[in-house]
């Protein structure tokens, strides 16, 4: 069971104010909460992590779907192409830039 005082703590770092009412209902809350929690884990404790729907392989979260770039073109190549196609642009120390409109 949670303690009045672990709850009181969660209230102060939640920002909220609880009666000794509330804090008491909080506590059978939280507890009924955690122990369905641990069923949850038991009940799923025996499915492997490399399991998905109807046991098959999961698929990687992090898996590139785009082409490698075997051969990238050299940076600025086309720079001078589409800044000529610009309506209006401009050069500086930094570089050449495409001029646009200010929006904010």
């Amino acid at each position: 069971m949670i303690s009045r005082e672990e709850i009181a703590k969660l209230a102060a770092l939640s920002r909220l104010k609880l009666s000794e009412d509330e804090i008491v209902r909080m506590q059978g809350d939280m507890t009924a909460i955690l122990s369905y929690v641990d069923k949850l884990k038991a009940a799923t404790a025996s499915i492997a992590a490399t399991e998905g729907p109807a046991g098959g392989p999961v698929m990687s979260v992090n898996r590139n779907v785009m082409r490698e770039d075997a051969h990238p073109h050299e940076t600025g190549i086309f720079t001078d192409k589409l800044i000529k196609l610009a309506p209006q642009s401009a050069e500086t120390p930094d570089g050449k830039f495409v001029k646009v409109k200010k929006i904010l």
